[in-house]
Order: structure tokens, then C-alpha cells, then sequence
């Protein structure tokens, strides 16, 4: 295996409101970031989706029993919405009985629930239970496939095309890296119960103990998940998730030469991130960041803000360079709504633009009479002229 070589890469800012994922050009500033002997990477800022680093992360690779992570995606939309049950009983076919490859080792003709058949297709990876739970929800394999394939769609997976339950190699069983980050991003956020099964270390079936196969579980506490994946076409994969101090991110590694390597260069992305990587709540929705002036209006001044909380992942070293300029609109003149838009709100390092978002009115602003103006009117006219005749002496 090569060493581990550097290169340098310009690092991509993410700003995000709320839960709206934007991305930016790329930062000026630059990061000393790894390169490693494996056909792709990437880590994923879960609460905006943006990529903070990567590696060939769109190209077209086979997910092995990453897979499962889509076949439980699907099977956890069942179970919110009610059309299958965590108690539901499940007769095992010859077809799940019989698949090769890592098992949870069910019986044909006995009946498993799909709350265990679930530990035994997270846990201990096995293709006999892919198979069994896909035929409970839609009776065969290649019909549960389609709707694997429409969660992809609708998840925005848009390299993603999956043949089967189980991950055995297909040559068109495909996805890439930075699909399975948005897929691992999407199953935390939308069934954060259900993802608890992926930090269990161990399943017992059949009088079989069989440990997680994601080996960061043992070494480092803030890993909670996600999935391993291995055939001899696709490498060594790893789908890997971990939270410290409330900063959540998500790295996907795909095609090592074996297992050791893999966890290497999972264990070491991961520490990357968060050793340059912060995310830092920058402004509270509807917290007064300044005071406009108005024209006209029964104030001389509107608080303005921001209508959602705005918080930025950003490499550490950039923090400091980061500056937030208000422009409000040119001749602002009552009256004034609250909630109506009077500006922009920038953000810049080193003078390149990164985003800019609606600054709105904080309070509504109402008109002065018609009197009032003419007085207004009359005084900056007069000001007017007792600063140039200043000027003149």
C-alpha cells in the first residue's frame, strides 16, 4: 500500500439556513488535505449536506452490502407509514434461505420478525435476511429493487441504480460515493429512531453471535454507524457517521484493497474534519443585526435580521476572515412591513463573496403625514444649504 501523500485543495464554504443546503465557490484559502490509495471519498457536513472535502466522489462504483443501507431505507419508510410491522412475521423462502455470501442464518419455512430479520441485515450484514424483508414488503426481490431505485430518485441519488437487496455484484448495481453520503444523511435525519440500530455491536441468531462489521464502533466513541460493504469487484467499503460536540458528519470510503485500510482512511477523514472543521451558529432568526435608516417614516431607523438562523461549516482557520456586510436598498422610504424585504446580508473571506441572503424588517415602520414630510423636506433642504455655504467660507 502507498503512503499516505498531501496535496493541497481549495476547500468548499457551505452557509446554510435552517435545513437549505447551499454551496459556494471555492474559498481562497487552502487546507493540506490527505490522499489516499482508494478509488473515492468524501466527507459530508450532515446538518447542510455540503461536501467539505472529496475525491472522485461522483464516479460510478459498486456498493457491496452498503447496499443494505438503501434496503433499510426503504424498509423504515414501511414501518412509519405503517404498511409493514416491526412484529409482522416473516416465512423465510428457499430464495433467502439460500443466499450466499454473510448470513443471519434463518431457516427456510420458519417464521422471523422483521424487527429481528432487521438487526440480522443491519448488524450482521446478511443477504438471507435483504431477501426475506424485501419479499414481506412487495413479495420478490426485483419488485422491492424498483422501489429502491424510486427512493433514489427521490432522494436525489442521481447516479444510483440498484439490481437487489443485498449488494452481490451486478454490473449494473452501481452508485458512487457522494450518492451513499445523501442516502446515510437522509436515514439519520428522517428515521433518527431507527438509525439506533446501527451503533448495536452485536446480534445473536440462532445461537450465533455475530459482531457489526463497522470496527469504528469499538474505537472511537463518536461513531454511532454506518454500514461496511466488500465483494471482490467493489473493494473494501465503509459508510461512516460521527457526532462530537453536537457537529455531525458523514465520510463514505469505497474500493480499498482490504479491510485495514479502509478503517485507516475512514478513521482518519473523520479526525480531519472535526480537527478543521467547525460549524458555528453565525445569526438567530429574527435577531437584530442593525438598524437601517428610513425615509419618511414614523421611525428614523428599522432593526433588521434574518428570517431563519443562518450557521456556517467552515474550515477553522477561515473563521476569523469571515465578514458580514449589510446592503439595505437604495432610498429606503416607509412604509415598511415586518417581515418585508430591505436588504441583502454578505458574507466574504478575503473580499470573495460566499452568499448573500434577504435581510428583512423586524418591525413594521408607518408613513408620517403628509405635513410631516413637507417639514422633513424643508430641513434637509436647509441643511443642505448650511453645509455648502460651510464649505464655501
Amino acid at each position: 500500500m502507498t503512503k499516505t501523500m498531501f496535496k493541497k485543495i481549495l476547500t468548499i464554504c457551505a452557509v446554510a439556513v435552517t435545513s437549505v443546503s447551499l454551496s459556494f465557490a471555492q474559498s481562497p484559502s487552502t487546507l493540506q488535505l490527505p490522499e489516499y490509495a482508494v478509488k473515492s471519498w468524501i466527507i459530508m457536513d450532515y446538518e447542510t449536506g455540503a461536501i467539505l472535502a472529496e475525491s472522485n466522489s461522483k464516479i460510478l462504483l459498486e456498493p457491496a452490502s452498503i447496499t443494505k443501507v438503501m434496503t433499510d431505507y426503504v424498509l423504515a419508510d414501511a414501518l412509519q407509514k405503517g404498511t409493514i410491522h416491526a412484529s409482522d412475521k416473516v416465512l423465510i423462502s428457499s430464495k433467502a434461505r439460500s443466499m450466499s455470501g454473510s448470513r443471519m442464518f434463518v431457516e427456510e419455512g420458519t417464521l422471523v420478525s422483521v424487527n429481528d430479520l432487521l438487526q440480522g441485515l443491519i448488524i450482521q450484514s446478511g443477504n438471507d435476511a435483504a431477501v426475506a424483508l424485501a419479499e414481506h414488503l412487495t413479495f420478490s426481490e426485483e419488485s422491492f429493487s424498483v422501489k429502491m431505485n424510486e427512493k433514489a430518485a427521490e432522494l436525489g441519488m442521481r447516479d444510483s441504480h440498484f439490481k437487489n437487496a443485498s449488494g452481490l455484484p451486478d454490473p449494473e448495481h452501481v452508485t458512487t460515493a457522494f450518492d451513499l453520503a445523501i442516502l446515510s444523511r437522509a436515514l439519520i435525519k428522517n428515521f433518527p429512531e431507527h438509525y439506533k440500530f446501527y451503533s448495536q455491536k452485536s446480534f445473536t441468531w440462532n445461537n450465533i453471535k455475530q459482531n457489526n462489521r463497522n470496527t469504528l464502533l469499538w474505537e472511537d466513541p463518536s461513531v454511532d454507524g454506518i454500514k461496511t460493504g466488500h465483494t471482490n469487484r467493489a473493494g473494501y467499503n465503509l459508510a461512516s457517521s460521527a457526532e462530537r460536540n453536537g457537529f455531525r458528519i458523514i465520510v463514505v470510503v469505497m474500493g480499498a484493497d482490504n479491510e485495514a485500510y479502509r478503517q485507516r482512511v475512514s478513521r482518519e477523514l473523520i479526525n480531519f474534519a472535526f480537527q478543521n472543521f467547525d460549524r458555528k451558529k453565525i445569526y438567530e432568526a429574527n435577531e437584530v443585526i442593525a438598524r437601517a435608516n428610513i425615509l419618511h417614516g414614523i421611525d428614523k431607523t428599522v432593526p433588521v435580521g434574518v428570517s431563519d438562523s443562518i450557521t456556517a461549516t467552515l474550515p477553522r482557520i477561515q473563521y476569523d476572515n469571515l465578514k458580514a456586510q449589510i446592503q439595505v436598498n437604495a432610498g429606503l422610504e416607509a412604509p415598511v412591513q415586518k417581515g418585508e424585504q430591505v436588504g441583502n446580508l454578505e458574507f466574504y473571506i478575503d473580499n470573495h463573496l460566499l452568499y448573500s441572503f434577504p435581510v428583512i424588517a423586524l418591525k413594521d415602520v408607518e408613513k408620517t403625514g403628509v405635513f410631516q414630510r413637507l417639514w422633513e423636506s424643508f430641513l434637509g433642504k436647509l441643511n443642505n444649504k448650511i453645509n455648502k455655504f460651510k464649505e464655501a467660507l
